[in-house]
């Protein structure tokens, strides 16, 4: 058991989630996180405002600045925006407050939200989740071991089945749909782990004003309800959609901070791809993109990554500065209407594993530790 969360010479007593985040080592009360998250904080962390008004600001800031297209599409969906491809999203809000109560009741909040949740799934409309643990200690809190145990223990409280977390371990959530002919199915779908003081580490691409916030997204379910809603013809059209949105979140990072560079970027190959429209391409995407791999200075499937969640050095202007690791195998190729046997990683990624009726809130999918090399040489 980790000695942030037992009480000195009571081993067997766990710490009061409370009292776990207070002795999280701070940043100053004057550092400075960029203009957009200060701005975004001020409603975020503010007394008088309300859940609602709180809502409203976080999704208002990710909407501008989440390098992630898809959360984008999310945001602007949560305002009502018309999107002819809207994702769907559900989010938690836990408070400061709720955060002194024991953690049986944040953990049972998190679980009734995440059933809701996998209910509006069932039925196509909604391929995300979200919970916000909307906290200034969570804001202010420096990167470090301390931060890292956080992560662990919030993650205890979300992905009960697979309790207890480990650091450098790939967890996937499992979404339910309902396919057309009555099949009840489930997707695979990433987490990942936001936090303010990752502005502008090493982990730069995943701050986040207003405290820590979980995020679970399957770009798979999201695929197949297009074509469930009408607004794909055909899943290979939806895929498609998806796969272009994949291609432009790479490389879209460093937002916030002028100098700071995208903590993703395209792998360049020998020659261009024949099968990827030209239409729209950003900058950031070069001509000769390989659409099959892509690098990053943290894995991004990975829910709590020890080296850049514990790594303070303020990054100004190259990761090379602080000598980051690069994962230059991470993959793109699942995006795919293409079936994969069970035993495949990519299976339960664009086609929906068949269940039962009772197992919609069961989650299947087994963890695995992430390997920084090609993802079949392990």
């Amino acid at each position: 058991m980790s000695l942030t969360t037992t009480l000195s010479g009571h081993p067997d007593r766990i710490k009061p989630l409370a009292d776990v985040i207070a002795e999280l080592p701070q940043l100053p009360d004057d550092f400075d996180f960029g203009k957009d998250m200060r701005q975004a904080q001020e409603t975020l962390l503010s007394d008088e405002a309300s859940e609602e008004e709180k809502r409203a600001a976080l999704f208002k800031w990710t909407g501008r600045r989440q390098p992630c297209l898809f959360g984008r599409l999310a945001s602007h969906h949560e305002h009502g925006e018309s999107a002819t491809k809207g994702l769907g999203i559900d989010l938690c809000w836990i408070h400061e407050w709720e955060l002194a109560e024991d953690r049986d009741y944040v953990a049972a909040k998190i679980q009734d939200a995440r059933r809701a949740w996998k209910d509006r799934a069932e039925r196509g409309e909604s391929s995300g989740f979200l919970i916000m643990f909307n906290s200034r200690r969570l804001a202010y809190a420096k990167p470090g071991k301390e931060l890292l145990d956080v992560c662990v223990e919030l993650s205890n409280l979300y992905l009960v089945e697979h309790a207890p977390i480990i650091t450098d371990v790939i967890y996937t959530e499992a979404v339910p749909l309902r396919r057309s002919d009555g099949q009840l199915t489930v997707f695979k779908a990433g987490c990942n782990i936001f936090y303010a003081g990752a502005h502008r580490t090493v982990n730069h691409d995943r701050r986040l004003p207003g405290g820590l916030m979980f995020s679970m997204n399957s770009p798979g379910h999201f695929a197949n309800s297009l074509k469930i809603r009408g607004l794909a013809d055909t899943l290979p059209e939806a895929v498609e959609f998806v796969r272009e949105t994949a291609f432009r979140s790479i490389g879209n990072g460093g937002i916030g901070c002028p100098h700071m560079p995208s903590a993703s970027w395209h792998n360049e190959s020998d020659e261009s791809p024949d099968d990827v429209p030209d239409r729209k391409r950003p900058a950031y995407i070069p001509p000769n993109f390989d659409p099959s791999r892509y690098s990053a200075v943290y894995h991004t499937d990975v829910l709590v990554p020890t080296a850049v969640t514990t790594d303070e050095r303020l990054v100004h202007h190259s990761y090379g500065e602080v000598d980051a690791e690069v994962w230059q195998y991470l993959i793109l190729d699942y995006i795919t209407d293409k079936e994969f046997p069970a035993d495949h990683v990519n299976y339960g990624l664009f086609h929906g594993h068949p269940i039962e009726d009772c197992g919609k809130y069961h989650n299947p999918w087994p963890a695995r530790v992430a390997y920084n090399r090609e993802l079949f040489e392990y």
